[in-house]
């Protein structure tokens, strides 16, 4: 099949930056300066190195077809089954991606009969991280008849709330970053994203999205826990 407006993968640009570093607990972005810098260089949407990465998805595994895609570094759930059929693997991007990582691929919704569902994300206990910091950001475009209506919900509870909406450019990849502050506040332990896509005119419009993050910056540990770390240690040293 081929769909109107998705053949080009050059001359992406940078639409917004938001800072990240590698995974804590999980792995470390070592190298990110030379690896932004090239990036930069390539023409290619940077990030900068100042916030950890709780869970993000390259969609570079053989599952991503299914739908159901466990995040490649840190934790979470992307559930895309809802989509069916409508749901493409198509090729990816660069852009928003973590130091190191290929395009590979990314995933499309093609056609009409993807109006008004929804990806969702599902993410454990966030309460080492600190609630104001999070972030939510991905790289996305879409061809002329594809989904121009686009919003981003949070799980409160009973229902879906609105964050914000979207309008991917219909001749590049973009970054779309979104503030997940107020998700953050009104929700205690998991947090549970979805996005909705809409606004599809024909039957190979289309919306391709890649590299999702959810990002934040961990609570710091209180200064009496660490002090007794360090007092563990000096008695762990005289005992040797």
């Amino acid at each position: 099949m081929v769909l109107d407006g998705l053949a080009r993968k050059d001359g992406t640009r940078e639409v917004g930056t938001q800072g990240m570093r590698g995974a804590r607990g999980v792995r470390r972005a070592h190298g990110a300066l030379a690896a932004l810098t090239a990036a930069a260089l390539a023409g290619t949407a940077t990030l900068q190195a100042d916030a950890d990465v709780v869970g993000s998805w390259n969609l570079n595994g053989p599952e991503v077809g299914t739908g159901l895609v466990a995040a490649s570094t840190g934790s979470g759930t992307l559930d895309a089954t809802a989509f069916g059929d409508a749901l493409a693997v198509m090729q990816g991007t660069l852009v928003g991606a973590l130091p190191g990582e290929t395009a590979g691929n990314g995933v499309a919704i093609v056609g009409t009969a993807g109006n008004g569902l929804a990806l969702r994300f599902d993410f454990a206990d966030l309460s080492a991280f600190n609630g104001e910091s999070l972030m939510l950001q991905f790289a996305t475009r879409r061809s002329s008849t594809g989904f121009s209506m686009n919003r981003l919900e949070y799980w409160k509870g009973l229902s879906w709330v609105a964050l914000a909406d979207f309008t991917p450019s219909t001749t590049a990849w973009e970054l779309k970053t979104f503030d997940l502050a107020a998700a953050a506040s009104a929700v205690s332990g998991p947090l549970a994203l979805r996005i909705v896509v809409d606004g599809a005119t024909g039957s190979t419009g289309s919306i391709r999205f890649d590299n999702f993050a959810l990002m934040g910056t961990p609570v710091p540990a209180p200064a009496g826990a660490v002090a007794l770390l360090g007092l563990a240690g000096v008695v762990a040293r005289r005992r040797r």
